[in-house]
């Protein structure tokens, strides 16, 4: 990985949560918020100074249906990717899921 770090000078990553009434980013800071951990250890979240881009937030919709909330992280700094760790997942609750696909990490 540290050779690829060298080679680059950008690196984007793609994570998407597919969820079934389970809201995992609320319009602005929430405790409820996921929250990424970097190669590196920092964390981005919705109210830190790293934020990840949001693509599409439809999780929000709560109607009985598969919806998706997809993060793009791009980043200068090679070393902030890839994405190692999800912390505060919503919890499991009976009519309410969520499938979780983390996508490879792109230097460029």
């Amino acid at each position: 990985l540290n050779f690829l770090h060298l080679l680059s000078s950008e690196a984007v990553q793609n994570i998407t949560f597919h969820c079934l009434n389970t809201p995992v980013w609320p319009e602005g800071p929430s405790e409820a918020t996921v929250r990424f951990r970097a190669w590196n250890g920092q964390i981005f979240d919705a109210g830190g100074q790293l934020r990840p881009e949001v693509v599409v937030n439809d999780c929000e919709i709560q109607d009985g249906q598969w919806h998706q909330t997809l993060f793009t992280f791009r980043s200068q700094d090679l070393h902030l990717l890839p994405i190692v760790n999800i912390h505060n997942l919503p919890p499991s609750e009976p009519g309410k899921q969520y499938l979780l696909e983390v996508g490879p990490v792109c230097f460029l």
